[in-house]
């Protein structure tokens, strides 16, 4: 089994798990939010804060991947650099 499919049957776990705690408490439920007061069912409520977690999961994890990817560029450049000195060093010594 590669990683890829280990990932998924993790997901589809997560996923059956949820759906079960979320099946177990249908009863409706007075939300306050800020200045706001609505009532929904409990299953709605779960659901929607782990979509907000994951939400805040990929923006978190997007700014970390633009961040690896300025730091590779910079780094291939200065490689290129560095392969460039000692190609020129070579010349010289030859």
């Amino acid at each position: 089994m590669n990683k890829n499919n280990l990932h998924y049957i993790a997901l589809l776990l997560l996923i059956l798990l949820i759906a079960g705690i979320s099946l177990a408490n249908m009863q409706s439920v007075t939300v306050n939010f800020l200045l706001v007061q609505f009532k929904l069912p409990l299953i709605i409520l779960i659901l929607l804060c782990v979509l907000l977690g994951a939400f805040v999961m990929n923006l978190i994890n997007f700014s970390k991947g633009f961040s690896l990817k300025r730091e590779l560029k910079s780094t291939q450049k200065q490689l290129e650099e560095a392969k460039k000195e000692i190609k020129t060093e070579e010349k010289e010594n030859n």
